[in-house]
């Protein structure tokens, strides 16, 4: 499974962990009281503050498509992964096949990257 909430060590994570279900509660807030519910307006706000971040992967030279799509699958999609072996079929199927040592590798390098964009931003 992936990682639980208790063990959550950077803010890129916690933002990362967060995203799904800010989804989730978006779409049970609309469908109840309409768009314009102020919890509605909070969620969107933060969806769209986290795509914003992960989008800034995109511009580092070597690795920016490959990290992103890796950030992505893993946190992002509407459907949470069941496991990695999801997760490196959702990215083979958006950038191309990557190892799964490699996946692991990068998206540490995409967590540090993110935590240091949040670092930035503060």
């Amino acid at each position: 499974m992936l990682m639980k909430k208790g063990y959550l060590k950077s803010k890129a994570q916690m933002l990362l962990f967060e995203y799904r279900p800010a989804i989730w509660r978006q779409a049970a807030f609309e469908s109840v009281s309409g768009t314009e519910n102020k919890v509605v307006q909070i969620c969107k706000e933060q969806l769209r503050f986290t795509n914003e971040i992960v989008e800034m992967l995109r511009s580092n030279k070597l690795l920016g498509e490959k990290l992103y799509w890796i950030i992505y699958v893993s946190y992002m999609t509407e459907r949470q992964p069941g496991n990695i072996e999801d997760i490196l079929a959702g990215i083979a199927q958006k950038y191309g096949h990557i190892p799964r040592r490699t996946y692991f590798r990068l998206k540490r390098r995409a967590i540090k990257m993110i935590d240091d964009l949040l670092i930035e931003i503060a």
